[in-house]
């Protein structure tokens, strides 16, 4: 099997949900009480794109609640909603630690996620594989999303590296078709299994 490292690789880039951290996206409409799909449906697209506008930093996290708010008429309250839309971020991956304390002795490692304030700042809480990062790059922070190629040019500008120069890490493979079309180099992770080709 080719590996992905060569004497060009200078970063090794990461995804947080479902490769650094585990997530449940269910957990959300779950906590609040909707667990079938005709419960959740009248919602989905509404909190498909106010989600959207939290992760791309375009409103607060007061914002974000207030939009939630009606659209679920008032039937919870702003405290209930952030509690259940943070209980997405569940734990470390406790199979890919071993591989990141590997790796940050030989390459700059780095975070670059599709987040919101919220998720993020629990990230921070819960997280200890995230505390071995010092550089981290989020959607709300950025003003953007993967897979657009804005992210991917502000990741290879702020770390003054080439794009060639990194290995991008994630779940999804349109995120890494983005990173790829960047010039990045990419791998859709789905266990750690994948990685000993780095």
């Amino acid at each position: 099997m080719e590996r992905l490292t060569n004497n060009d690789v200078t970063v090794i880039l990461f995804d947080l949900g479902r490769v650094l951290m585990h997530i449940d996206f269910d957990a959300f409409p779950n906590k609040l009480g909707l667990t079938t799909k005709e419960q959740r449906a009248p919602y989905e697209m509404g909190v498909k794109k106010i989600n959207l506008l939290y992760e791309c930093g375009k409103m607060t996290t007061k914002e974000f609640l207030d939009a939630l708010h009606p659209l679920f008429d008032g039937r919870f309250t702003r405290e209930q909603i952030l509690d259940a839309y943070d209980s997405i971020i569940v734990e470390d991956n406790q199979d890919i630690i071993p591989f990141v304390h590997s790796v940050r002795e030989k390459y700059t490692i780095a975070i670059l996620s599709n987040t919101s304030p919220s998720h993020w700042k629990k990230v921070l809480r819960v997280s200890s594989v995230v505390r071995l990062f010092s550089h981290t790059f989020t959607s709300f922070q950025l003003g953007a999303m993967k897979p657009s190629s804005v992210v991917y040019k502000e990741v290879c500008k702020s770390l003054n590296v080439k794009p060639h120069e990194i290995i991008f890490i994630d779940d999804l493979k349109e995120n890494i078709d983005g990173a790829v079309a960047s010039g990045m180099r990419g791998l859709v992770y789905n266990n750690i299994e994948q990685l000993k080709i780095i």
